[in-house]
């Protein structure tokens, strides 16, 4: 079996919080003992509701916050056994793309200073070559030339995303993690950044990991798809197979979510009952039981183990077959 990419064993995050002045400390489960695997050339979509964990996630894999359990491996090697010099390599090779793209960028910092500015700082271009690498980033993601000695504020939403964008690609990185990149969008402009992600992702050969709650946007782009609950993995496999065949009644529920543009194919749609419980005090067993309509006694004593229900898809469901008496 190939070595991944980038591999996450456990990875769990928790974030200390106390319930009043003198309330007991207690521990919010941001993430608990997800298991990814990121391939060459990949690109895998990570989605669910607001709040389950993803961005979290994100930030984990660009090691920006440490772990509090799991590990995360790059190559085969665990980030938190690699020195400085294996760290600041690991950073060239792994790019974020921010989901608010005026709050991610310094507003004090001309365009072509933001986007050049890995350049300097991984010390990839000769001085006299700067200016033009930088234009050639530039248009590369569709900005024009005159833009360099701007600021970010003259931009709309869509053209600072794309000096995001820029500046990712600027290091050459092997990964690129996509935080909700669209979702502060108008819809037109959506569509522009899906489709310039999809040529670059195509021209440098990149892999991705593309984080949303619009499913409808993570089947247009991801050859494998994982669904998030409450800070777990709850459904795992190929776009296809996780949309046409479903094996948890959470991404049943998300599916039947998609507007539909043909009056004849129109679905079921599941609303679910109640809102997303708090990750200060998660359900018993099953964390989705409580909203789920399959639910069975079982559900909410024992936690359903994230097993291979098929080939190449995972599902955590006690009952999975029951999607498809």
């Amino acid at each position: 079996m190939t070595v991944p990419l980038l591999e996450t064993r456990g990875l769990t995050k928790l974030y200390p919080a106390r319930q009043g002045l003198l309330g007991e400390r207690r521990f919010l489960r941001a993430v608990d003992g997800v298991d990814l695997r990121l391939d060459e050339g990949e690109t895998l979509g990570l989605a669910g509701e607001s709040g389950c964990g993803k961005s979290t996630i994100a930030k984990l894999l660009m090691n920006l916050i440490p772990p509090t359990e799991g590990s995360i491996s790059f190559q085969g090697k665990r980030l938190d056994l690699l020195g400085k010099e294996e760290l600041f390599a690991f950073r060239r090779q792994v790019q974020m793309i921010f989901q608010d793209p005026q709050a991610s960028l310094n507003p004090r910092m001309r365009v072509g200073d933001i986007i050049g500015e890995p350049l300097k700082i991984h010390r990839l271009t000769a001085k006299g070559e700067y200016h033009d690498r930088v234009l050639e980033l530039m248009r590369r993601v569709g900005l024009h030339d005159d833009y360099f000695n701007r600021y970010p504020h003259e931009f709309s939403g869509g053209q600072r995303q794309r000096i995001g964008i820029a500046r990712a690609l600027a290091v050459q990185p092997r990964i690129i993690i996509a935080d909700e990149p669209v979702s502060a969008l108008d819809i037109s402009i959506q569509a522009q950044i899906i489709n310039l992600l999809q040529e670059l992702r195509r021209d440098f050969g990149l892999s991705m990991l593309f984080i949303a709650h619009d499913l409808s946007v993570v089947r247009h782009l991801s050859s494998s798809i994982a669904i998030m609950y409450l800070g777990k993995i709850v459904e795992r496999g190929g776009g296809d197979a996780v949309f046409n065949r479903f094996l948890h009644p959470y991404t049943q529920a998300l599916i039947s979510a998609i507007p539909k543009l043909s009056p004849v194919k129109k679905g079921e749609r599941i609303i679910l009952k109640g809102d997303l419980p708090s990750p200060l005090s998660p359900p018993s067993g099953c964390p989705f039981h409580p909203r789920c309509r399959h639910g069975e006694s079982i559900c909410s004593r024992e936690i359903p183990a994230l097993e291979e229900k098929e080939p190449g898809h995972w599902a955590a469901c006690h009952f999975s077959g029951k999607l498809f008496r």
